[in-house]
């Protein structure tokens, strides 16, 4: 049984891709890196510990963003989206808010 039930976990984990060659994490570590080290563009999205900023939080910090930094949020969701990152559901949210915008 214990065979049957680590078989069946590992099939799934690669069913998952939880494997899968250049998945990443969602995370300011992996944004800050396709943002190409711009803190303040990730300071958008997210705080200082990488948590999602409320929706009242994230749209004043998009409202005052510049136009530069706009435009680098939408290259860098558009950068996750393609990377296949495993967004936060308000991550993955948000980016495809920018990146239709």
């Amino acid at each position: 049984m214990n065979k049957l039930i680590t078989a069946t976990a590992i099939a799934t984990l690669f069913a998952t891709g939880a494997f899968a060659e250049g998945v990443q994490t969602y995370n300011r570590t992996a944004m800050e890196t396709m943002a190409g080290g711009d803190k303040a563009v990730v300071d958008i999205m997210m705080d200082e510990d990488g948590m999602d900023r409320t929706d009242a939080d994230f749209q004043a910090r998009w409202d005052a963003a510049t136009p530069e930094q706009q435009a680098t949020l939408k290259d860098t969701c558009a950068k996750g989206i393609e990377d296949k990152v495993e967004f936060s559901e308000t991550g993955a949210t948000r980016c495809k808010i920018v990146t239709t915008n």
